[in-house]
């Protein structure tokens, strides 16, 4: 397992490997205390994974994030939550477009059933909404954007679920920073830098949409992270779908392209395997 050292003062985030060959996002940030909240997940190749990981942390969940309604970010918890065996959650905290904002936009029959689930477990979903802040054994989170911000305007046309994406801050107790930004999209990471600006600096920045055609340059220039998370296989990483690197239409070496001139020294890329950030 890859360790990345930056003095996070006894918490540590845990980015998963992707048991796929599709990408996907799952991370589990533990505390000295032994609390643990999970992000996401990835798909349902991934449950067995993460479920295990959690096994070796306790078997119990205090808090679950969820960025976003797309099927490689929630599709893990949804086949836990048919089968929790002998694991608990606490709760699970998301926000998401209306069911019929989704089937207009992208529809997917996958959506609608996790829709299904959050309505039969009203007692464990929570909506958090933009200035939302969560409190955990000395970590505040706080939630940046209002995520159903482009969703209000009329004409959607190049708007797509990836902009719904909530974006998570976590502060640690040493006043250490770790960004969550899902799979936001360049008009909404233009949105959060609008509003933010040099107040977006982080240590650590999870990339957006696996580090490929998501938020701009402009806000990893604000956000100046010295570890960047890249929930991306090898495949991803190196824009080779089978033709050599960077042959391919993904962004991502574009993207490395601008953290390596932002002087970033510290990357976790998923397709390596685990990675743990102390």
């Amino acid at each position: 397992m890859k360790t990345l050292d930056i003095g996070l003062g006894g918490y540590s985030i845990l980015q998963a490997p992707n048991m796929t060959h599709t990408q996907m996002m799952s991370y589990i940030i533990r505390t000295p205390n032994g609390k643990n909240i999970v992000i996401d997940g990835g798909r349902p190749g991934d449950a067995e994974y993460l479920r295990e990981k959690i096994g070796e942390y306790g078997n119990h969940v205090d808090m679950w994030l969820i960025t976003h309604c797309h099927d490689d970010h929630f599709c893990a918890l949804m086949e836990i939550l048919r089968d929790q065996k002998d694991m608990t959650i606490e709760k699970i905290y998301y926000n998401f477009p209306s069911r019929e904002w989704l089937n207009k936009i992208e529809p997917m029959d996958v959506n609608n059933e996790f829709i299904d689930i959050i309505e039969s477990h009203s007692d464990l979903f929570f909506v958090v909404k933009q200035y939302d802040e969560l409190e955990i054994d000395g970590i505040n989170i706080s939630v940046l954007n209002d995520p159903l911000s482009l969703t209000k305007e009329t004409d959607t046309r190049g708007i797509g679920i990836n902009d719904t994406s909530v974006v998570f801050r976590f502060t640690f107790p040493n006043k250490k920073t770790s960004l969550f930004l899902g799979d936001l999209g360049l008009r909404a990471g233009d949105l959060l830098e609008e509003e933010y600006g040099d107040k977006l600096k982080s240590d650590i920045v999870q990339m957006a949409h696996h580090g490929q055609d998501g938020a701009g340059e402009n806000v990893y220039k604000r956000i100046r992270p010295e570890v960047c998370m890249w929930a991306a296989p090898m495949w991803l990483w190196n824009n080779d779908a089978g033709k050599g690197f960077n042959t391919h239409t993904f962004k991502t070496v574009i993207v490395r392209g601008w953290m390596e001139k932002l002087g970033v020294k510290h990357h976790a890329i998923e397709g390596e395997g685990p990675a743990i950030i102390i």
